[in-house]
């Protein structure tokens, strides 16, 4: 999930989630506020932010707003909601967000046709095997694509369960 700011003027006053480690700063999976931007000449960015947990203040320098994009996202629900979670569940939630077709569902298509393929042509031969290949084929990538959304919809439900709890909502 990439986003990327037009202008570092519109982080300003804004809550990101660390998503890669600043050492000795903030560490993945916390909450920022950014407080204050400064953009120079060169290109290069200095962030003014400061940690939500502990309400420690920062100043970091990115070569780019793509670096700072890199290393925090805007994400409102963890924004609005970051008392609630503990800092695992949250790594957790931008491990989901993080994984997407290309990282989890191709490996997994890759394998599978690899295996189909060679079963159907090595071992069945013939057009039976090359039939059953191209059925395991389709089967395996759609079933991929099924883990793929299920495991992303599992953790968010847990983690909206979570706080629907507190209101009375139940899923």
């Amino acid at each position: 999930m990439a986003f990327v700011l037009n202008n570092i003027e519109e982080a300003v006053d804004g809550k990101f989630l660390v998503v890669k480690n600043k050492i000795n700063q903030a560490d993945v999976g916390t909450v920022v506020h950014i407080m204050g931007t400064n953009k120079s000449s060169d290109g290069s960015v200095t962030i003014d932010y400061r940690v939500t947990g502990t309400g420690q203040d920062y100043e970091a320098r990115f070569s780019s707003i793509k670096d700072f994009c890199n290393w925090a996202k805007p994400d409102s629900f963890i924004a609005r909601n970051y008392e609630s979670f503990t800092k695992d569940e949250i790594k957790n939630y931008i491990k989901i967000n993080n994984r997407t077709f290309a990282s989890f569902c191709l490996p997994i298509m890759i394998v599978i046709l690899i295996v189909a393929w060679v079963l159907g042509l090595a071992v069945l031969k013939g057009p039976l095997g090359i039939g059953i290949a191209i059925g395991i084929s389709v089967l395996g990538t759609i079933v991929s694509i099924v883990m793929l959304k299920k495991s992303k919809t599992n953790i968010k439900m847990k983690l909206y369960k979570k706080l629907s709890s507190k209101w009375g909502i139940e899923f």
